[in-house]
């Protein structure tokens, strides 16, 4: 039994490595189409209810520093980034609520996979 249990610890994952890539429909090109590197991000989510991420709406979660962060949650899949004054370019940091919070509904509301974070009702 222990002659195929090593070989099996080291087979299944590698196995398992193959399939993380196109999990979600995210493929990454390996290069590309004129030689330049690779997209690694683009604006559109290519999973099961894929569509656009201009049509969702963003919360804005402050962070331990009192930064405002933009943030959507589409399911299984999260975007967040910082909230940048359009004038200077620098963080938009305020205390409009708590710290650690978040302002706003910042899910997608999809029915797509099920998101394990407890909410507020």
């Amino acid at each position: 039994m222990t002659v195929f249990k090593r070989p099996l610890l080291i087979a299944a994952p590698l196995a398992l490595m193959g399939c993380v890539e196109s999990f979600e429909g995210a493929v990454a090109p390996r290069v590309g189409p004129n030689g330049e590197p690779p997209v690694v991000a683009i604006g559109e989510d290519q999973g099961r209810d894929a569509g656009s991420l201009s049509r969702l709406e963003a919360g804005i979660y402050i962070d331990p520093d009192g930064c405002h962060i933009w943030m959507i949650d589409d399911g299984l899949e999260g975007y967040w980034s910082r909230r940048l004054d359009p004038r200077s370019g620098l963080p938009v940091c305020t205390e409009p609520a708590p710290r650690g919070s978040i302002i706003g509904d910042y899910s997608s509301g999809s029915p797509g996979i099920r998101d394990r974070v407890p909410r507020l009702n």
